[in-house]
C-alpha cells in the first residue's frame, strides 16, 4: 500500500506490524473533518485508503490548500512530535480509511523502533524540501506553475498505481489556484491552454490529467 516514498511504503513488515497492534482502523466519509486547525489532539493517521485535502487559514480569512494526501501518508506528525495545536485542517475528499494512534504510542514506537522514526524523519525532510520548492515555482510562468502544481496532487492520488493510469485532481479553481499563487482570471486562461492542447479535461470542482507526459515537459 502506498509507493516506497511514503510513509507506509519505507516501513517494514515488523514495524508495520507494530504500528497495526498499537492503532485502531477509523474511517470517514467523503467531506467529513478530520481535524481542525488549532485542535489541541495529538494523534496521526496513516491514510490506508482515499484522499485527504491539507487546508490552512491565513490571518488573512483566506484558505489555502497546501497538499492533498494519499495512500501510505502519514498526517498530524508535527503536533504529534511537538504537542503543539494542529499547523492545518484535515478533510476528507473521498471516503477515507486510515490507522490512527495517538502521539503517546507513536512516541514510545519511535523509541524502541529506530525504522518508524528514520521514515518519520524522512517524511519531514521531504515535505520540507516541498515548501522551497513551492516558494521556488510561484516566480515561474504561471503555465508551468500549474503544471507543476497539478502533477503534484495528482501523484499523491496515483501513488503506487500504474503510471499509465489517467489521474485527477479533487480541486476547485480557487483552491488550485492559491496553491499557484496566481489569480483565478490567470488560472483560468491557464487551463484553457491545456485543454486546448488536450493535455488535461476540466469538470466541476475536478480536473483529470489526460497527457500526463506532455504536462511533465512543462
Amino acid at each position: 500500500m502506498g509507493g516506497g516514498d511514503t510513509f507506509w511504503g519505507l516501513l517494514g513488515p515488523a514495524d508495520r506490524a507494530s504500528m497495526l497492534a498499537a492503532g485502531a482502523m477509523v474511517e470517514f466519509p467523503a467531506d467529513a473533518v478530520i481535524c481542525h486547525q488549532g485542535d489541541p489532539t495529538q494523534n496521526i493517521m496513516v491514510v490506508f485508503s482515499g484522499r485527504v485535502r491539507v487546508s490552512v487559514v491565513l490571518v488573512s480569512g483566506v484558505e489555502v490548500v497546501q497538499a492533498v494526501r494519499g495512500r501510505g501518508e502519514i498526517l498530524g506528525e508535527m503536533a504529534a512530535v511537538d504537542g503543539r495545536p494542529r499547523t492545518a485542517t484535515l478533510r476528507a475528499l473521498d471516503p477515507v480509511r486510515g490507522l490512527m494512534i495517538s502521539g503517546i504510542r507513536l512516541a514510545s514506537l519511535c523509541q524502541t523502533r529506530p525504522g518508524i522514526a528514520w521514515a518519520m524523519l524522512h517524511v519531514v525532510v521531504a515535505r520540507s524540501r516541498a515548501v522551497g520548492s513551492r516558494q521556488e515555482l510561484r516566480a515561474g510562468p504561471p503555465l508551468h506553475r500549474v503544471a507543476a502544481a497539478l502533477l503534484d496532487v495528482a501523484s499523491q492520488e496515483s501513488a503506487g498505481a500504474s503510471r499509465d493510469l489517467i489521474a485527477t485532481v479533487p480541486l476547485t479553481q480557487r483552491e488550485l489556484a492559491g496553491i499557484v499563487g496566481i489569480s483565478r482570471e490567470t488560472l483560468v486562461r491557464v487551463l484553457k491552454v491545456l485543454r486546448d492542447r488536450g493535455i488535461i479535461h476540466t469538470q466541476r470542482n475536478r480536473i483529470t490529467i489526460l497527457r500526463e507526459d506532455e504536462l511533465r515537459l512543462l
